[in-house]
């Protein structure tokens, strides 16, 4: 009996080895909060009216929040399926939270100011893609575009928007493939290194996946995206990267009004335990425009400088302070260094000839000799007539000049 045990336990053991592997590798690290539906989108409905709030392809869990664009914020009570019904929570106070912002940068800035030589802040902002393949269907043909899609475009239109006001973007190519709740884990590392040069904020920019009505709008009689803004709920910054959330919404609804969406909280941290300045944007769905996503996010980034530096207004169109001061510095040294170069030509040939008189006279008082013979002699007889012209004898027989 016991050697029939032991044969069947021989026959069991690497099922049992196989199932507790299975077991090791499941993934409980909070990344599996980053999910995002494969296909289709959540459905977000008003527990008391049923009706629609909003549509995301972001996973929508119980007790996830959502700021609509007219500042109602919801609670979600109860997930069915792809449809999660939400509670009217109350009216945010936007104005209060952006003087909270302001109130604390300021005293930010005033503290590095004080420990910089420099002083003034650095203008510095970082961004990144989590989710490299994210692309725009109408125009770039697919919604995922490996290793990179239409989403680093979407980036370098708000590294280009933000230095035409002068602020500097280390914007990050980096790739985290594939796309999934892991991505997170792998984009961390890009965020760290960002960092590390001190960047003022951070933002990782996505795009969503959802019906076009959900974000589609118009900027100046142009196709745009919606952008909405996402929160990790789960990080012990979530108050401060809320509180930097609604300072920017503020400043957009005044000047850009219905651009921003709303602002949704979800499970996870989306790596914003890193600073209390990190946020992700949702730019457009895939079944936007990449056009459309580009020209909302260049209008968008008009709000940042107001609100982080006090810059009111761009330079002209086309011209940025940085670029300015790189064309003023470069002319400047290229001037420098056209007379410097007149100069070194004009002292070798000194030089060379220096030189050749030299070995030719034997001695300095010979070139000194030969040089006063060049000037009073061989330079007369070249200019003769010309010289002549300017001199006359003068009553006394002294030779005057005029």
């Amino acid at each position: 009996m016991y050697r029939d045990c032991h044969v069947r336990m021989r026959h069991v053991m690497p099922f049992l080895l196989v199932f507790f592997l299975s077991l090791l590798s499941i993934d409980s690290s909070p990344a599996s909060a980053h999910e995002e539906l494969r296909k289709g989108f959540f459905t977000i409905r008003d527990e008391k009216t049923d009706n629609v709030i909003m549509e995301t392809g972001l996973v929508v869990r119980k007790g996830d929040r959502f700021l609509d664009a007219d500042n109602h914020l919801y609670e979600i009570v109860e997930t069915r399926g792809h449809v999660a019904h939400a509670r009217f929570v109350r009216i945010a106070d936007l104005e209060a939270k952006a003087r909270e912002f302001q109130s604390a940068w300021s005293a930010e800035l005033e503290a590095r100011a004080a420990r910089s030589a420099q002083g003034g802040p650095r203008m510095l902002i970082a961004t990144y893609h989590t989710h490299s393949d994210e692309s725009y269907i109408p125009t770039d043909g697919a919604e995922a575009i490996e290793p990179r899609g239409g989403i680093y475009k979407v980036g370098a239109t708000l590294t280009t928007a933000l230095e035409r006001y002068g602020v500097n973007v280390h914007h990050s190519y980096a790739v985290h493939l594939p796309h999934d709740g892991a991505a997170y884990e792998r984009s961390r590392r890009t965020a760290v290194q960002l960092l590390k040069n001190g960047p003022d904020a951070i933002f990782d920019i996505h795009r969503d996946a959802a019906p076009l009505e959900q974000y589609a709008t118009t900027l100046d009689g142009k196709p745009g995206a919606r952008v909405m803004i996402v929160v990790g709920r789960e990080n012990p910054n979530m108050s401060a990267n809320e509180q930097f959330a609604w300072a920017i919404k503020n400043v957009a609804d005044r000047e850009f009004p219905g651009l921003i969406r709303g602002i949704f909280y979800g499970a996870g941290g989306y790596n914003q335990d890193l600073s209390p300045r990190a946020l992700l944007f949702e730019v457009g769905s895939q079944e936007n425009s990449r056009y459309a996503a580009e020209r909302s996010i260049a209008t968008l980034t008009g709000a940042l400088p107001r609100l982080l530096y006090g810059i009111t207004g761009p330079p002209p169109a086309g011209r940025t302070p940085g670029a300015q001061r790189e064309q003023t510095g470069r002319a400047s040294r290229e001037a420098r260094g056209g007379w410097t170069g007149i100069f070194w030509i004009i002292a070798s040939l000194v030089i060379i000839g220096a030189a050749y008189l030299f070995v030719n006279e034997g001695s300095w008082k010979g070139v000194k000799a030969r040089l006063t013979s060049l000037v009073s002699r061989e330079f007369l007889d070249l200019f003769g007539k010309n010289v002549r012209r300017r001199i006359k004898i003068g009553p006394r027989g002294k030779k005057d000049q005029y």
